[in-house]
Parts: C-alpha cells; sequence; structure tokens
C-alpha cells in the first residue's frame, strides 16, 4: 500500500500525466510545476518497493528554507540547492513555516531512470547538492512540457528523457565534488585543531581562519568525522589531561591554565564528566 499525504499550497502546474502514468515502463513525468512559499507544505510518501508506478523526485530551491525526513535523518535546504529523493525510500518534505520555501520540480519514473540512478551509485534516500547548478536542466524540461500535444507528445517525452538523464549525472558529479571538497576541508580543519600547541583554539578561531560559516564547519567536520570540532578539541584536551595528571608534575590548576579552561573547578568538572572520575581521583589511581 503507498500512502500519501500533501499539502500543496500554492503550485503551478507545468504538466501533471493522465490516468495512464506508467504505462510507458521505459520513461514517465508524471508532474512538474512551481511550488511557491507556502508555510503549510508538506509532502509525505510511503513507499513500497513493489510499485513499478512510485516516482523519483527532482527539486531545486529557488527561494526560503524546508526540510526532508528520510530514513531517520532531517536534513535543510535553502536557495540554491537541489535535491533528489529515491522512489524506493519513504519521505516527508515540508517549508519552513517561518521562511517557506518556493521551488521548480519535477516527479518521473521508469526504468531508464532506475538505470542511471543505480549506474550512478544514487542509492541513498536523499542527495542534496548545494550551489547546484541544475536549474537550467529543470527548466529545459518545464519548457519542454510547456509545449507537449498530442502530436508531438513521443518526440518531446524523448527530449525529456535526454535532459532527465543529464541531470540525473550532472546532480551525480557535482555531490561528488561536493563530498570531495567536504573530506579535504575538514581533513585541513582537523589539521589546524591538532597544530593549536596551546589547547586554545576555539570555533571562532577556525570559522576566522578559514572563512568558512560555523555551521558548515560544525556540518563538514561532524560528517567526515563522526563529532564535533568542540569535542574533538575536548577530547585532545582530556588526552593532555590525562597524560599530565600520570606524570605528576602540574597541580590540577595549573593543568587547567596550560589547557585553557576558565577554572580549576570548570576542568574538574568536565574531565569528571568525560572520565568518570575527579582529577585528584585519577592521579591516585594511576600512581598507586
Amino acid at each position: 500500500m503507498i500512502l500519501s499525504r500533501i499539502v500543496h499550497g500554492i503550485a503551478d502546474f507545468i504538466y501533471r500525466a493522465g490516468a495512464d502514468y506508467g504505462a510507458n515502463s521505459v520513461f514517465s513525468i508524471e508532474s512538474a510545476g512551481i511550488s511557491h512559499p507556502c508555510a503549510e507544505y508538506l509532502v509525505e510518501r510511503t513507499r513500497d518497493k513493489t510499485d513499478t508506478k512510485s516516482i523519483y523526485v527532482f527539486e531545486y530551491v529557488l527561494s526560503g528554507k524546508g526540510y526532508i525526513e528520510c530514513d531517520g535523518r532531517k536534513q535543510a535546504v535553502r536557495a540554491g540547492d537541489f535535491y533528489f529523493l529515491n522512489r524506493l525510500r519513504s519521505h516527508l518534505y515540508y517549508s519552513d513555516p517561518e521562511d517557506p520555501y518556493g521551488k521548480i520540480w519535477i516527479n518521473a519514473g521508469g526504468r531508464l531512470l532506475d538505470g542511471v540512478v543505480n549506474a550512478y551509485g544514487l542509492t541513498d534516500g536523499v542527495l542534496i547538492v548545494p550551489n547546484s547548478q541544475t536549474r537550467p536542466l529543470i527548466e529545459r524540461v518545464h519548457a519542454l512540457l510547456a509545449g507537449v500535444n498530442a502530436e508531438n507528445a513521443e518526440t518531446t517525452m524523448t527530449e525529456c528523457a535526454k535532459v532527465m538523464c543529464d541531470l540525473i549525472i550532472t546532480a551525480a558529479t557535482e555531490h561528488r565534488r561536493v563530498q570531495q571538497a567536504t573530506v579535504s576541508t575538514a581533513e585541513k580543519i582537523k589539521d589546524y585543531i591538532d597544530s593549536g600547541l596551546a589547547y586554545n583554539v576555539s570555533l571562532d578561531d577556525i570559522a576566522q581562519h578559514f572563512y568558512l560559516n560555523k555551521s558548515y564547519i560544525i556540518s563538514i567536520f561532524s560528517t567526515k568525522y563522526g563529532f564535533t570540532p568542540k569535542q574533538y578539541i575536548l577530547e585532545r584536551k582530556m588526552q593532555a589531561a590525562r597524560t599530565m595528571l600520570e606524570e605528576n608534575l602540574y597541580s590540577v590548576s595549573e593543568i587547567a591554565d596550560v589547557l585553557n579552561f576558565s577554572s580549576s573547578q570548570h576542568f574538574s568538572s568536565a574531565f569528571k564528566k568525560k572520565v568518570g572520575v575527579s582529577p585528584d581521583e585519577y592521579r591516585r589511581q594511576k600512581n598507586k
């Protein structure tokens, strides 16, 4: 069973298939259009993997902000982003109520798209490409569909199929480049943190050094390593604290100062929360 909950809000449909949608199992467009900003906009689809008429979703965000929930994960999209939703996964996407998004979109399916999607490894439920160059391709399909009629339907759909394949390839290529850049930048941030011998590197320092937004830094670092820069910095401090406590050359207050904690109380609290015992107790255990 396929369950859907759809609140389209304000939408202009460029094209909507008839009751025979899916009759052409090679390539079909179910609908295409423009969704204008609407705080109540919401689409939810529960997928059945045996359904041959389920659709791939291709959307480019023109303005505002929205959210996608799929596979237990919530992701935000904003103006300039392209996103692709796999037809085999259940998903929910909706507007930010305070800054609702407007977008252009195409819903399509068929064995041709299945082949290209699988060839490019787009097997996850969601693919998001920031600052994407896919908008002209979606607009090209819209222009073709705007002129479709009974006489040119076959040739129009053939042209649309070509553009849709180009769209998938372009998005996959852009996504791969973003991933490569993300890994490279995350590694550089880690190296920068590791080089901070005074243990006083902050997120503000990282943002200023790399000329990057703090939210972006947290996102790419977490994607690469599974924890935030702040968590990594704290872990480095705790590793250094363990070593200094075991060496028994520094007092707790001196360690707190070296590791750039605001006070010895702050250091002790953070250490106990992380390690499970106070600095003094840790030192006693290691020096028995």
